[in-house]
């Protein structure tokens, strides 16, 4: 009996050590496949550490990251968006781009990974619903059942960045009509966190929810899945939007009910634009030299790029001869013209200010109103008709009044720099004044702002300061998981405590946190998302 005593403890022995072996290989190649990551993918990845809570010798580190996937989209990819007009009748929306935000994959390594199970992860995106976020889970699933035992984040993430277009349909239109976000009663909210693989049966690369009512939703939305493995997944029309057992809990739409899709894409496409533009090199054809984009100026919409000192000489000698109504591409029989904002920034003040009087002068005097786009990356002169206005550049319709995006019979709406100037005249002015300014903006609105102008905590109660650089930010419209544009850190807007980097929603998922299941708490419901102003969600204020 001591024998076989003796043997079976020699056989735990040996056993423990395969295991410890095997984990000592799989937190090695971890490590390697993180360090494979940021050599590749640089900027778009942060690697992510996390000391797990515990006694000293039983700690261990939590390995993970974030990935931001950008997607390379085809030529003219179209946002495609609609809404009723004054008359009834249904108007469409389109806008070209050429970049979209990324999709964020946040994942973290069990410790029996690769060898065993997959990584936990969540996939983010701001134009994907949950339906075609939870195709991408299932694809992502099966790929780890095709490479189990290997790594296979690189594999993930060609997957997103080459295939994902493919695999939901996307050819040259995006309908932004059919990704709107959803908002959810609390009773059907999605409360999940992410959980090591080795407390989940099975090798599911998955989340766990809290209640009883998601336990038996994910169960559902498991058979379902199952269910469609023959045919390569789940289709787009079972998938449905209005269904939410067939969500994913890994899935997370980071927009907001209710926010302007096109306005919010646009923006993003033509910051990107600009940030691609520094970066390149360009041949001017004037001088022949190769210059990088921050140097150069590239006209619209023919798109010829010239370097900026040329342009600088250029214009110069146009101004001064007295060529002030068009400064026209250089590119033989081109009709594009610099911008106000191009001309001011390659002649001197002096000289801009001479154009600008000239150009404001012969242009009144012949077309009647003017004032330039409001857009900041156009402002080019458009003419006022009838209170409205056109821009000839861009396209962009606007109010002649307010400068927002054209609004028909409806009242002005106030920027917020113009509204503490517009308040005082109400409230101090003469009976005159007041029913001029309620004929402009309308009575009620103004009714609301002056409420907003009489509290004397309007800036405390609208202004936050960033946790780690104090900057001030306000939030205008959007959810809770902020992003501070000094620091780059994220932040939660309700307790103001910093968020996990690699695993920011936890914080709004967590039973235990005061600002559980309510990631959108605080917005309001009656937002229009059809106003086209240049209001941004949340921005810094001065310090």
């Amino acid at each position: 009996m001591a024998t076989l005593g003796g043997l079976d403890r020699g056989r735990v022995q040996v056993a423990g050590e395969v295991v410890a072996e095997r984990m000592s290989l799989d937190t090695e190649e971890q490590d390697d496949e993180l360090l494979a990551l940021a050599s590749i993918y640089e900027e778009s990845f942060t690697s992510v550490q996390d000391q797990e809570t515990g006694p000293m010798e039983t700690q261990d580190f939590i390995r993970g990251g974030e990935l931001a996937i950008h997607l390379e989209l085809p030529p003219d990819f179209t946002l495609l968006t609609r809404h009723t007009g004054e008359n009834g009748e249904v108007q469409e929306q389109s806008y070209v781009v050429e970049h979209l935000p990324a999709i964020y994959l946040h994942f973290t390594f069990p410790a029996t990974y690769p060898s065993k199970h997959p990584p936990s992860f969540t996939l983010s995106c701001k134009w994907l619903n949950r339906a075609q976020l939870t195709q991408l889970c299932q694809q992502l699933d099966r790929l780890w059942a095709e490479n189990k035992g290997c790594v296979v984040m690189f594999t993930w993430a060609q997957f997103l960045k080459d295939e994902s277009l493919d695999l939901l349909g996307f050819t040259g239109t995006l309908d932004l009509d059919n990704i709107k976000p959803i908002r959810q009663s609390a009773g059907a909210a999605n409360n999940c966190v992410l959980v090591a693989a080795s407390d989940i049966q099975g090798d599911t690369c998955g989340a766990i929810c809290y209640s009883d009512v998601e336990k038996k939703r994910d169960s559902v939305s498991d058979s379902a899945s199952v269910g469609n493995g023959a045919d390569g997944g789940a289709s787009s029309s079972t998938l449905s939007r209005q269904n939410s057992q067939s969500y994913d809990s890994r899935t997370i739409q980071d927009i907001a009910p209710k926010t302007n899709m096109l306005r919010l894409l646009r923006d993003y496409d033509e910051e990107m634009r600009k940030k691609v533009f520094g970066t390149k090199t360009f041949a001017c054809k004037v001088c022949y030299m190769d210059k990088l984009g921050v140097n150069c100026l590239e006209f619209w919409p023919c798109r010829h790029v010239f370097c900026k000192d040329c342009m600088a000489s250029y214009f110069s000698v146009q101004i001064s001869e007295g060529n002030i109504k068009f400064l026209m591409c250089p590119e033989d029989k081109c009709e594009s013209e610099a911008n106000p904002k191009q001309v001011q920034e390659l002649v001197s003040e002096e000289m801009y200010q001479r154009w600008d009087e000239m150009l404001l002068n012969s242009t009144i005097s012949s077309l009647g109103d003017m004032q330039p786009c409001p857009r900041y990356h156009c402002q080019y002169p458009a003419t006022i008709e009838e209170g409205q206005g056109q821009c000839p550049s861009c396209k962009f319709v606007f109010c002649g009044i307010c400068r927002f995006g054209w609004h028909g019979v409806d009242p002005c709406r106030l920027k917020h720099s113009e509204s503490r100037k517009i308040m005082e005249i109400y409230i101090n002015g003469d009976e005159s004044e007041k029913q001029a300014l309620e004929g402009q903006y309308g009575k009620k609105y103004l009714t609301v702002l002056k409420e907003e102008y009489l509290s004397m905590n309007y800036l405390e109660e609208n202004s936050k300061k960033c946790p780690r650089c104090n900057a001030k930010i306000e939030k205008i419209d959007g959810c809770n998981k902020m992003t501070c544009q000094r620091c780059s850190i994220y932040f939660c807007w309700l307790c103001m405590c910093l968020l996990n980097r690699a695993r920011p929603y936890e914080h709004y998922n967590d039973e235990k946190s005061p600002c559980f299941n309510r990631l959108f708490a605080g917005m309001a419901e009656d937002d229009d998302i059809w106003d086209d102003s240049d209001d941004e969600m949340g921005y810094l204020l001065g310090d």
